[in-house]
């Protein structure tokens, strides 16, 4: 009965902050964040967003702080109470605390980072890719961000720790092909220029026939030059909306709503990254694919959530049907009362990319000129900066430049909603 006189509602919420994002204006998405209210049960989020935006203006001190905040909240919040739980089973998702999942916190870590390496601060990058690695083998099995492992091989790298960066990057690849994604060319010449330069001549020649390179450089060449890493934050991440099966019992009046999470699409307007200086150019590719690892974490967490909000139907209906043995204006009142707060939670980082470029180009002791170019589909320059640094003799100079641009392509993600929607049918008949 229920399935047979329901119909499907979507709902889309606006994040304030994104066309200040889109425009390249952190600091009044600083100052709109700032003015807005912000529940207990938000904070992590509050400190995540606050962390991202004073990065985009250079404040990587006070971002790592925000960032550190978010991670203690998180820490604290991985043992949820009786209480939340309770609460996500009598009223909604939304009304538990916000725990980051797990990649969102892996990217707490990897930003961290990189704020510690643009101030140059090797030691503090280091600890905090560690902390890393702990977290990392705590929270993902065969599905490790293959970002994160790449960026803790950088770390160990630009630490000289050869035979450490050698591993991260070895966990890189794995993490790749694992996920079934293509193996970065970048990270290719790595794992073949280190497995040389320790002399483990059997993997070496594994990468040799397996990856067709012919031509990465030399560790001995890297060690009388300078390297100048480029880390693009493309686009940003896709928002999560609603879409509900609401219903009314033809025998007994009940309204019922079940609400369900789904993720709209979004596209970059940053196609490529060129980057050039004193004759050396690469073009970058990308490392990470934030979009796609946000998909599949909702993937994974769709059958609880498609749970407790056929458990809340079930709960808000005994509630309204004990309401109405008292009065049945009470019993209505209570059951329009639960449908209400029947909502998906839709809440995120959404300050994140969409996507992370990488490049390095190395370059020989003395001054440069290094010039960085962002083009779309049609080969157009986007964007461009240049960038005026000193190269020192194997030293790693690391810049970061957010290009939040990006337009939504579709609110509605049909095969996941249809799909979750049998299910919900499915479980409810």
């Amino acid at each position: 009965m229920l399935i047979s006189s329901g119909c499907v509602s979507m709902a889309y919420t606006k994040d304030p902050l994104e066309q200040y994002l889109i425009s390249q204006q952190p600091e009044l998405a600083l100052s709109q964040l700032e003015q807005q209210q912000h529940k207990t049960r938000d904070q992590a989020l509050y400190h995540l967003n606050k962390a991202t935006l004073l990065r985009m203006q250079g404040n990587f001190s006070d971002s790592n702080v925000e960032l550190e905040t978010a991670k203690q909240i998180s820490i604290k919040l991985e043992g949820l109470s009786l209480r939340e739980q309770a609460t996500a089973i009598t009223v909604n998702d939304a009304m538990r605390s916000y725990l980051p999942p797990a990649f969102e916190r892996a990217m707490l870590y990897c930003l961290k980072i990189i704020n510690y390496l643009e101030l140059n601060d090797i030691d503090a990058a280091r600890v905090e890719t560690l902390q890393l690695d702990v977290f990392l083998k705590q929270n993902f099995e065969n599905k490790e961000p293959p970002f994160a492992r790449y960026l803790s091989g950088l770390v160990f790298e630009a630490n000289k720790e050869f035979s450490d960066a050698l591993i991260g990057y070895r966990k890189a690849y794995q993490a790749y092909k694992n996920a079934k994604q293509v193996v970065p060319k970048q990270l290719q010449a790595d794992l073949l220029r280190l497995s040389q330069h320790q002399g483990l001549d059997e993997e070496h020649q594994k990468y040799l026939e397996e990856f067709k390179l012919t031509r990465w450089p030399k560790q001995s060449d890297l060690n009388q030059q300078g390297e100048f890493v480029t880390i693009i934050f493309n686009g940003l991440v896709p928002h999560k909306h609603e879409t509900a099966i609401n219903a009314q019992d033809p025998r007994s009046g009940q309204l019922h709503r079940i609400a369900i999470p789904f993720y709209e699409k979004r596209k970059s307007q940053v196609e490529t990254m060129q980057i050039s200086g004193m004759n050396q150019s690469d073009h970058g590719e990308i490392f990470a694919a934030l979009d796609q690892q946000a998909e599949a974490n909702l993937s994974e967490q769709m059958p609880g959530i498609i749970t407790r909000a056929i458990a809340r139907v079930s709960v808000k209906n005994n509630l309204s049907d004990n309401m109405e043995k008292q009065s049945p204006l009470l019993g209505l009142v209570t059951n329009i009362a639960g449908f209400i707060s029947e909502q998906a939670d839709t809440r995120g980082w959404y300050s994140l990319p969409q996507e992370i470029l990488l490049s390095r180009i190395a370059l020989p002791p003395g001054d440069h000129t290094v010039d960085i170019k962002l083009k779309n589909t049609a080969n157009a320059i986007v964007a461009k900066k240049s960038s005026k640094i000193i190269a020192s003799q194997q030293q790693k100079q690391f810049y970061s430049w957010h290009l939040p641009a990006s337009t939504i392509t579709s609110k509605r993600d049909d095969h996941a909603r249809i799909t979750y929607s049998a299910t919900i049918s499915h479980r409810i008949h």
